[in-house]
């Protein structure tokens, strides 16, 4: 989803043109990109006779980028969001997709059957996208062979080849000689199964948590395990409640914590502040100095670089507090207000993540009362 989030500058800026065009309806923008993508298709198919039409493809390409990001800016600016709109706005799409891609393996510049792979490919990383729907999680958008990447790939191919023809030799990438028009095919077809198996990955992780939250008791050891945090800013006490949901406890603020003897299981968790727990951490992590049987450890971290050191730290720092080896470690990522950085985080990705962990200790509680 790298370059999927350059979409989001990208809608800020257009943003005003959609408000001055507010009285078009998103869907004739919709369908516009469907010729946009026809001529893209035309001008590869003979591209190998007139190489300029080539840089047409670019122009035309990031026309159809323009359109694909106002039509939903339309959609918003009028209040049109609907579960027809998005069917209109993903099936035109995808016909789309498929114009562009065949103009290319029917072109001199690519291998008939690369093309009709890279096609095929495509059509499975839409058709995994949309999987999730039917069986009710999200849309998936995991990937690196999103919509943004895959025209971002094609314009880059394009300015190549151009290029390449303008020089007049194919040269051997890597001792394989291929045109870039090949080569980005060949993207297309390796980049869509990961993509393919990220989106399935995604869906089988919503799927475990809505069968989790279908089956079991969401109390189901409210007497044996206790998630307990600080949180300054709200993101530990987003994780912590996803925690406590995946384990079937309680989550509760440190300051309203008490005896802790009854528990199996005590998960504990902090923001990192210089590679340590909070203060109210430290200082509550002292006063409670008998460890439970068991202990579990989780925090969260608003600088991305820095965060992959201070955070695994700050775990093994509340561990030591204690005296004991954790069962489990678990780290988020959460906004810093001070810095703005991580924005948006935690994520519905990473609060999956939060009540799959809690799912783990379940399971581990759950053993431990069969042994």
């Amino acid at each position: 989803m790298g370059l999927y989030l350059l979409k989001f500058p990208y809608r800020r800026m257009l943003d005003p043109l959609a408000r001055r065009l507010r009285w078009l309806h998103p869907d004739v923008v919709t369908y516009a990109a469907l010729p946009v993508a026809a001529a893209t298709a035309w001008c590869f198919y003979r591209a190998a006779e007139y190489p300029s039409l080539l840089l047409w493809a670019v122009g035309l390409i990031f026309v159809r980028m323009t359109l694909n990001t106002l039509d939903g800016l339309l959609a918003m600016v009028r209040g049109h969001l609907s579960l027809r709109g998005e069917i209109v706005n993903a099936l035109p799409d995808r016909y789309a997709d498929l114009l562009v891609l065949a103009g290319i393996a029917l072109s001199p510049l690519c291998t008939a059957w690369l093309g009709v792979a890279a096609i095929g490919s495509t059509c499975l990383v839409s058709y995994c996208g949309m999987l999730g729907k039917a069986v009710g999680v999200s849309w998936q958008h995991h990937g690196p062979l999103g919509k943004v990447e895959r025209l971002v790939i094609l314009m880059a191919a394009a300015i190549t080849q151009y290029l390449t023809l303008r020089g007049g030799e194919t040269p051997a990438w890597l001792g394989v000689r291929a045109t870039p028009m090949e080569w980005a095919m060949g993207l297309f077809v390796v980049l869509g199964q990961i993509c393919v198996l990220n989106r399935l990955r995604g869906q089988l992780r919503e799927i475990r948590r809505k069968e989790a939250l279908e089956r079991l008791n969401p109390a189901r050891h409210a007497d044996r395990a206790l998630v307990v945090f600080d949180s300054v800013s709200g993101n530990t006490r987003l994780v912590a409640e996803q925690i406590a949901a995946g384990l079937g406890c309680a989550a509760a603020p440190i300051a309203r914590v008490g005896d802790l003897s009854r528990y199996d299981l005590v998960v504990v968790g902090s923001p990192t502040h210089r590679m340590r727990p909070t203060k109210p951490v430290r200082r509550w992590l002292r006063q409670n100095g008998a460890p439970p049987t068991r202990l579990a450890v989780f925090t969260t971290s608003g600088l991305p670089l820095w965060g992959a050191v201070s955070a695994p730290r700050c775990l093994r720092a509340m561990a030591r507090r204690w005296g004991t080896k954790p069962v489990a470690r678990f780290r988020c990522p959460g906004f810093h207000a001070k810095y703005r950085t991580c924005r948006g985080r935690p994520n519905e990705a990473d609060l999956l993540a939060a009540f799959l962990f809690g799912l783990k200790l379940s399971g581990l509680l759950d053993r431990s009362r069969r042994a």
